[in-house]
């Protein structure tokens, strides 16, 4: 071990030397070439060393000076080294000088959202600062605009300049309307990804490679679900019912015949499912009167009396056109009436809509789970086939905890205990079946599984 450790500290005084010869000629390469061997193997307090003369003789060498002295800054502040502040304005210095020298080489929009979470975090500048830097960023270039913690910090700031009344309620639900629908788009391109390698991986014929990549996108998923949790708790107390209907109902009259506030009140008590409020259904009756569109068939769908009429409205708003949130929404309602109804296969094929609308929709897989597994006395011809449903239910539960984040737990649960109450090892060994063959369910689930 000793002789491990001399070995090691001869290796970086070596380095040490010959990055101190090579400034004499001021050999950039040569510099550059020791100070990256040397952060690549988590020498950041040699690499530190070697930093500031890089950036003083070869300032526009390579990124990869300042890409390692992001490195390098966050470990000594994670490790408490050296004068904090001074460290803050290092890595500050190291994203800046990234995004204004090598736009070409890194994503500058994602280097400046760093910049000003790191801001946020240690306190630097004023939050209006702050704040307009991610304003800038989300509305100028809204595609990269992708970093979990730097959209946290965004609507964070959003909601202090609120409190602070630099900005009305109405400016704080435009950016959580945005932000939402932004984070849901991102959500659905990696649920999307995540089904088809599931489908691969159901198949046996997914690679390391894109088990690797499904792995990736679980956790963007993740980490995209923690700051919908995080954004919604934070407008919860300001955008719920009891608080909405007072504010817009006070209002309502001045506006009764302004279509952009009535369609903007629609959109706000829908989302939060205050449909049953009379302010809606006024709302939804003036605006329709004004001018029909998907958006009021869709609420008329919602205060209709009977079945036949909601269907008959919700029908009228896809065909209509809706986005996609709204169009899954009204799938998973048409089908929770099928459901209510008994007309499983008609519930089936609308939450399977649902999830082709909104790929990052995980409630109604649990929903088909729930009807399958409730389903053993129309299903299966004996007692073996009729426990092994429970596998197909469980398979829909994986699903749902595969997409959906904000249900995984539930969803994990749930599958568990489908498991549990398929046949056992010792059912499938005294049965007549054999592991490795298929059962097929002719009923209205219509579908096959392999007995494991």
């Amino acid at each position: 071990m000793k002789l491990k450790k001399n070995i090691i500290l001869a290796g970086m005084a070596v380095f040490s030397v010959a990055f101190a010869k090579a400034q004499q000629p001021n050999d950039c390469n040569v510099m550059l070439s020791i100070y990256a061997e040397n952060a690549k193997a988590k020498n950041y307090d040699e690499a530190y060393k070697q930093l500031g003369q890089l950036m003083e003789k070869c300032p526009d060498a390579s990124a990869a000076i300042y890409q390692y002295g992001e490195r390098i800054y966050e470990d000594r502040l994670k490790k408490k080294k050296g004068d904090e502040k001074e460290n803050v304005e290092g890595l500050l210095k190291m994203l800046t000088t990234q995004a204004e020298k090598f736009p070409d080489v890194v994503n500058e929009t994602k280097k400046q959202m760093e910049a000003a979470s790191v801001m946020f975090k240690y306190d630097v500048g004023t939050e209006d600062e702050q704040y307009k830097i991610l304003n800038s960023l989300f509305n100028k270039d809204r595609k990269n605009f992708t970093d979990p913690k730097a959209m946290m910090t965004y609507f964070k700031l959003a909601e202090k300049r609120y409190g602070a009344g630099k900005m009305d309620l109405q400016g704080l639900f435009d950016i959580y309307d945005a932000l939402t629908a932004h984070i849901e788009d991102l959500q659905d391109e990696r649920s999307k990804v995540v089904t088809t390698l599931l489908d691969k991986e159901q198949e046996g014929s997914i690679t390391q490679t894109e088990e690797k990549q499904m792995k990736n996108q679980q956790i963007n998923l993740k980490n995209y679900g923690i700051v919908m949790g995080s954004v919604n708790g934070t407008l919860g107390a300001l955008a719920d019912c009891d608080k909405l209907i007072p504010l817009y109902d006070a209002e309502f009259d001045a506006n009764s015949t302004n279509k952009g506030w009535l369609s903007n009140v629609l959109v706000r008590l829908q989302k939060k499912e205050c449909t049953d409020a009379p302010l809606y259904i006024k709302s939804v009756k003036a605006l329709h009167a004004m001018n029909p569109s998907a958006k009021t068939a869709y609420g008329l769908g919602n205060i209709a009396t009977n079945d036949a009429e909601k269907l008959k409205y919700w029908d009228e708003a896809i065909a209509l056109g809706v986005d996609k949130d709204l169009e899954a929404n009204i799938h998973y309602k048409k089908a929770t009436i099928y459901k209510n109804k008994g007309q499983n296969s008609s519930a089936k094929k609308e939450y399977l809509l649902a999830t082709k609308a909104k790929p990052s929709f995980g409630l109604p897989y649990l929903r088909i789970a729930d009807m399958i597994a409730q389903s053993t006395g129309s299903c299966g011809s004996n007692p073996f086939e009729k426990r092994a449903i429970n596998w197909v239910a469980a398979r829909y539960a994986d699903r749902a905890a595969s997409v959906d984040p904000s249900i995984k737990s539930t969803a994990q649960k749930t599958a568990a205990s489908y498991r549990a109450a398929a046949p056992s090892k010792q059912m499938v060994f005294t049965s007549n079946y054999k592991s490795g063959s298929t059962i097929s369910f002719n009923c209205w689930i219509g579908e096959s599984v392999r007995i494991p």
